[in-house]
């Protein structure tokens, strides 16, 4: 039998890992200057990319492009939001765009003095500022106003309370005509709902990982794209694959990573497997020689795998290389409940594991008599998000890309006498977050006390 010290070995001189490697030690030019994750560098680079006006010869497309990822997050007014997404190109007239406007200089002309800006004190700067008409194509003589705002984040969290502020400004200074107002945060920050994350459903928020799958990697394919500009784009796209707060968080990968980490698990699952195990014992001489691999001498790679698992819920515990105080606090995971308030009834309900959770919720919910069915026939989408690519509960133990249930159990409904299939292989974390952005979904108030007060330990 293999030691484990040989098995990292032979993982390590993997072609793929090697691959994975140079892929993520690929130089980038915000890195050289050290501004990888400076918001003004965001700012100014998703100014410039949608204004049609600059040299990367692409036009209209990436406004078109950042639109429909907009229409993919919103969740009021979805059809005219759809609508303009779908918009022809050729009826966009008279561009204006600016970066950082002042959020009390909403017309594109009004430039504040830095007396001004000193003595207001009402402050706030959007990101990105942008007006563009729409000519009607049946009446080419009539054309209406389109408003596009966008607030990004990096390190800073959502402000609420700013938030309703910019809102209540556009409402007031754009009351008859159309606007958007977007956040671009990073995904950690985006919540069950956008009234959750922003204080409204009025706001759309979007993702760094939406923007690089639905705008970033289309830009890069179109052929009108100016050789000039596209190494410009690439080298954003690889700036956002940069891990940041104290490494422990991406803002997106991208698909060639997602492939080759994907392969390289599933022909080494027995070397990640023997990794997490070590991970969880007592302090030895072989547990410290895997935690400088896994840690310090292929750091950078072994965070992006289990980065991407955890983004695609593709397993049930990875390892864990923290203190063993630390490691007390972790196992609070292996006591999971949640707290339901339906009807001014509270109701609790626990599982020693995530299975067991689902199954007595489910029951919960059909004894409610909740729309539940509904939600398992369309496949209901693993972790607290919408976009993943793995269901939770289906009717048929296939995901989305036709790839088979990887631990299958059921639940025989006790309403249709129907089996509802359940994806278990899932961290206990996302399995919480999956039963309660359903419960959520049904209208039912759930708190999730381990998620509320987990703590971030080191991987």
């Amino acid at each position: 039998m293999k030691s484990l010290k040989r098995m990292l070995y032979e993982l390590t001189m993997d072609k793929e890992f090697v691959a994975l490697k140079f892929l993520i030690d690929r130089p980038n030019v915000f890195h050289v200057v050290g501004a990888t994750h400076l918001e003004t560098w965001h700012s100014r680079f998703l100014t410039w990319l949608l204004d049609p006006t600059e040299r990367h010869m692409l036009g209209y497309y990436p406004f078109q492009r950042f639109l429909m990822a907009v229409a993919e997050s919103a969740d009021e007014n979805l059809d005219d939001i759809t609508d303009l997404a779908m918009l022809n190109v050729n009826q966009f007239r008279h561009p204006e765009v600016i970066a950082e406007k002042d959020i009390n200089k909403l017309d594109i002309d009004e430039q504040e003095t830095l007396e001004e800006s000193e003595k207001n004190d009402d402050k706030g700067r959007l990101d990105v500022f942008f007006k563009v008409n729409i000519v009607d194509e049946k009446d080419p003589s009539q054309e209406k106003r389109l408003i596009l705002a966008v607030e990004q984040k990096v390190y800073a969290r959502v402000d609420v309370n700013q938030c309703n502020k910019y809102l209540r400004k556009f409402e007031e200074k754009f009351k008859d005509e159309t606007f958007l107002l977007v956040g671009l945060v990073p995904k950690s920050q985006i919540k069950e709902s956008n009234e959750a994350t922003f204080g409204s459903s009025k706001w759309n928020g979007i993702d760094y990982q939406q923007l690089v799958d639905i705008v970033l990697m289309p830009c890069l394919e179109n052929p009108d794209l100016s050789i000039y500009a596209k190494p410009i784009i690439q080298q954003y796209v690889d700036a956002l694959r940069m891990p940041y707060k104290g490494k422990r968080e991406k803002l997106a990968t991208i698909e060639e990573e997602r492939i080759l980490v994907r392969s390289i698990y599933d022909r080494f699952e027995d070397v990640f497997k023997a990794i997490t195990n070590i991970s969880n014992e007592d302090d030895s001489e072989e547990r410290n020689y895997v935690n400088t691999v896994v840690n310090e001498t292929y750091g950078e790679v072994f965070r992006t795998i289990k980065w991407i698992l955890n983004e695609e819920n593709d397993v049930e515990e990875l390892w864990n290389f923290s203190t063993p105080f630390q490691r007390t606090i972790h196992k609070r995971w292996d006591e999971l409940h949640i707290v339901i308030n339906h009807k001014n009834e509270e109701t609790v309900i626990d599982g020693k594991t995530v299975a067991e959770l689902w199954k007595k919720t489910l029951q919960w919910i059909e004894e409610k008599h909740l729309p539940l069915h509904q939600l398992v026939e369309e496949g209901f989408i693993l972790g607290g998000g919408d976009n993943g690519k793995r269901y939770a509960f289906a009717l048929q133990p296939i995901h989305k890309r036709r790839k088979k249930f990887a631990s299958i159990h059921t639940y025989e409904s006790i309403l249709t006498g129907e089996t509802y299939y359940l994806e278990t292989k899932i961290n206990p974390e996302s399995g919480m977050l999956t039963i309660a952005k359903l419960l959520q979904n049904l209208g039912v108030g759930v708190e999730t006390p381990l998620l509320q007060n987990s703590e971030t330990v080191k991987v």
